[in-house]
């Protein structure tokens, strides 16, 4: 009797301690997922939703009924011979597993968001062949800017491409890339310029291969005055690959006296793409640490719950290919021209065709 009892006073300590470590375990996850989602809830907080921000008041009407629901649209691939302009190909958005995003670096020294769009990235995901395609769009390039129309002439005027959020935010990038594109791209995400040295250094710089041409823009690791400014002291070192800190990495996307806008673009994409590629490798506490530091620098119209599956998603893109050579317009598809009182920028040959080819480039 007394050997049964104590079986069965063991059996009971056993089943405690059990039931202690299986309450101290929950009790652990739980307290570990409020950490986690208390410090989600506080980048989120540093984040400026902006929604849908009055346009300025000279810019004019949204796209226009029955044009802002592209989503699930099946299209003829007809439709774009049949088009005789640019506005009669029809408008496409998010389709089954591709979404599209705007990202948008501001040029402001101050941190606000008010400025040209000197960076304009389409950021496109497609599930089906998981890759991420970064597709640029040129600054100076002659686009209409809708609703604006300074001369009275009854149509929209000509204006480059990154006047566009100058003049009324990311609702007039969207309605202009809509117009001139006919892509509906309704998440946007805007950077100012003044975080990305704080980002890539928390993320630990770059290794960039660099031209001797391009060594002469970059700043020697320490200096943090751009070229051509008094004080600035130029990078040492001989063409190829450099590690290069935050604010040396921003003077490398910056660089556009050597060449052209289409190779800073480029360079815009790599390094974009690099810290993509970084991004890969990172925990996802240390991604939650990055974007907390970045996120006091980042404009949205995208709302939280849209924000938090973007973020539960990123685990699954970090499988996904990154593609970044496109950018529009393709060297060959264009001409320098000037335009009295707006100066020289990128005259498109052929608008229809460079449409027709980004379509098909970001849904097949």
């Amino acid at each position: 009797m007394c050997k049964e009892q104590s079986a069965k006073k063991r059996r009971s300590r056993k089943q405690r301690v059990l039931t202690v470590v299986i309450v101290s375990v929950i009790g652990v996850i739980i307290l570990l997922s409020i950490t986690a989602a208390v410090y989600v809830f506080a980048v989120l907080g540093r984040i400026r939703f902006s929604g849908n921000e009055p346009m300025d008041p000279n810019a004019g009407s949204d796209i226009g009924p029955g044009e802002d629901e592209p989503n699930g649209v099946t299209v003829d691939p007809s439709a774009y011979e049949k088009a005789g302009a640019v506005s009669e190909i029809p408008l496409r958005g998010d389709e089954d597993g591709i979404h599209n995003v705007l990202l948008v670096g501001v040029d402001s020294r101050n941190g606000n968001f008010v400025g040209l769009s000197d960076t304009n990235i389409i950021l496109s995901i497609n599930d089906h062949t998981k890759t991420v395609k970064l597709i640029s769009l040129l600054r100076d390039v002659w686009v209409t800017i809708p609703g604006r129309d300074k001369d009275g002439d009854g149509q929209d005027d000509i204006g480059k491409l990154n006047t566009a959020y100058a003049y009324g935010r990311h609702k007039l990038q969207r309605q202009m890339i809509a117009q001139n594109f006919r892509l509906e791209i309704d998440d946007y995400i805007g950077v100012n310029f003044v975080v990305l040295p704080k980002l890539i250094d928390a993320m630990g710089g770059l290794d960039i291969e660099l031209t001797a041409k391009e060594i002469t823009q970059i700043p020697e690791k320490g200096c943090t005055i751009s070229v051509n400014n008094p004080g600035f002291i130029q990078m040492s070192g001989e063409p190829g690959v450099h590690h290069l800190d935050g604010f040396q990495a921003m003077e490398y996307a910056r660089i556009r006296k050597i060449d052209s806008d289409f190779q800073r673009t480029d360079r815009q994409r790599e390094v974009v793409t690099l810290l993509l590629e970084k991004a890969k490798t990172m925990s996802y506490a240390q991604l939650l640490s990055v974007v907390y530091l970045a996120a006091d620098s980042v404009d949205t119209n995208m709302t939280t719950s849209e924000l938090l599956t973007f973020a539960a998603n990123a685990l699954t893109y970090r499988s996904y290919t990154i593609e970044s050579g496109y950018h529009i317009p393709k060297s060959g598809e264009f001409r320098y021209t000037t335009i009295e009182g707006k100066g020289s920028g990128i005259l498109m040959d052929d608008p229809k065709k460079i449409v027709k080819e980004l379509h098909q480039y970001i849904y097949g």
